[in-house]
């Protein structure tokens, strides 16, 4: 079991895209280690950009039940937790409804232009 602290990767606010690929690179390299425990204790601040980065894009190439047998989120505020929830369920339908296929879209887009 690997305890990751996230505000020593990420510092006290929690926001942006990159601190989020951050984590998410630190948690696929403990992902086979068994349970990853996030300790998010000392964040104060959350925004959907990190956490769509760091969690939601886990759910492109996890299951949500891979996902909840290995991730454990700890010392997270409430807030925390509607927005984790919100992203969580946002990136199941997303990658549902072939997200993942958005840069085909856009390539086409352009083609057509």
């Amino acid at each position: 079991m690997k305890v990751i602290n996230v505000k020593d990767i990420v510092g006290t606010n929690a926001i942006s895209m990159n601190s989020g690929i951050k984590l998410r690179k630190v948690i696929l390299k403990e992902w086979r280690s068994g349970k990853v425990i996030l300790d998010f204790s000392g964040i104060d601040v959350f925004a959907s950009p990190f956490l769509n980065a760091s969690i939601g894009a886990l759910l492109k190439d996890k299951t949500i039940e891979e996902l909840q047998n290995t991730l454990v989120f700890e010392g997270i505020s409430d807030h925390g937790k509607r927005l984790l929830n919100l992203v969580i369920a946002n990136a199941i339908k997303f990658f549902a409804d072939g997200g993942d296929k958005t840069n085909t879209g856009l390539d086409q887009a352009q083609k057509d232009m």
